[in-house]
């Protein structure tokens, strides 16, 4: 029986690393699209093809497509944190735009394209009547991240004639995930940060749930429309920070900071990383989004549609993270 081929691009990294490893579960043949000089160290010993895409080249990306013949192609690479607002367009938006026009040079017919965007396209749920995100809300990004991902949606819900899928996920944890790791490190420091004074509605999906969701919604018929990813629960910032310290059995202590003094302190880290070069996960975009109160989703059509139910909440995940993170020396 010959295999269906799916082309992930990012594959090599955190969200990518889980999308190889489920679709070699559903028998599919794996292509990973990578970046040249990529570390592919967490892919580099599984049974897949692994092809150096320049996402700027059209002619190149759609040789590939020609070749091949791809059945599926889960679109993930993206960048998620710079200094440099150009830098999410120009990633997240035109990185896009250039392999949409390389499947069409290529001619070749896809049963489905599933685009991984975020949350963060739609913004928070503040700003909605209801205090819920669903489909027919105006989006209302508050970091340029989430405006790039709300620009390359807009272009490719114009493409009618691609089969396309767009998934939205909340914040994503599990086993290798490097933003939300300093919360993780603080508590196992016994400090416990948590932003503002008004009570936060987050939600949250594992990792290895979204990349489930991934799947099975491109073996799904459906097609031109958008699926918030959730594992279905609401939670509050405090009951995630005390499932993270209920996993590393800690007391902690506990520091509510007001969102201006938050601000400060992201201020002053980017300029101490920018010395060395880098950009820190906790930055001044990112504050805009922090101090956001509200994040539920309408998630009803996963289970209806997509048949999807998570099998983590953060009950479960957050301790098989949390070992992980100690066995990978993470955390000490």
């Amino acid at each position: 029986m010959i295999k269906e081929k799916i082309l992930i691009t990012g594959a090599n990294g955190f969200i990518g690393t889980f999308l190889v490893e489920e679709a070699l579960k559903r028998g599919l043949e794996v292509y990973a699209a990578i970046r040249k000089n990529s570390n592919i160290s967490s892919i580099k010993d599984l049974n897949i093809t692994f092809l150096e895409f320049d996402y700027m080249d059209v002619n190149q990306m759609s040789s590939f497509f020609t070749k091949y013949q791809f059945t599926y192609v889960i679109h993930n690479a993206g960048v998620t944190k710079s200094p440099d607002p150009g830098e999410y367009l120009r990633v997240n938006r035109d990185y896009l735009i250039n392999v949409i026009e390389a499947i069409r040079k290529s001619g070749i017919t896809l049963k489905k394209f599933l685009f991984v965007s975020s949350l963060a396209a739609t913004g928070p749920a503040d700003f909605q009547k209801n205090g819920i995100l669903s489909q027919d809300v105006i989006p209302y990004p508050v970091t340029y991240y989430g405006k790039s991902k709300l620009e390359a949606e807009i272009y490719l819900t114009q493409q009618r004639d691609i089969p396309f899928l767009i998934i939205r996920p909340t914040a994503v944890y599990g086993p290798g995930e490097k933003d939300l790791l300093n919360v993780f490190q603080m508590i196992n420091r016994r400090i416990e940060l948590n932003a503002g004074f008004l009570p936060q509605h987050l939600t949250f999906i594992y990792v290895k749930d979204l990349a489930r969701l991934m799947i099975l919604a491109i073996f799904s018929p459906y097609k031109h429309k958008a699926y918030f990813a959730t594992d279905g629960h609401v939670y509050t910032g405090d009951a995630f920070s005390g499932f993270i310290r209920e996993s590393l059995n800690k007391r902690t202590f506990k520091i509510r900071l007001p969102i201006p003094v938050i601000k400060l302190v992201a201020f002053v880290s980017e300029k101490a990383a920018g010395i060395w070069d880098s950009y820190p996960p906790l930055n001044i975009d990112k504050v805009n989004e922090i101090k956001a109160r509200n994040w539920k989703c309408d998630v009803l059509d996963l289970e209806t549609e997509l048949e999807f139910k998570a099998e983590y909440d953060l009950t479960k995940g957050i301790p098989e993270t949390v070992q992980w993170y100690k066995d990978n020396k993470w955390l000490r």
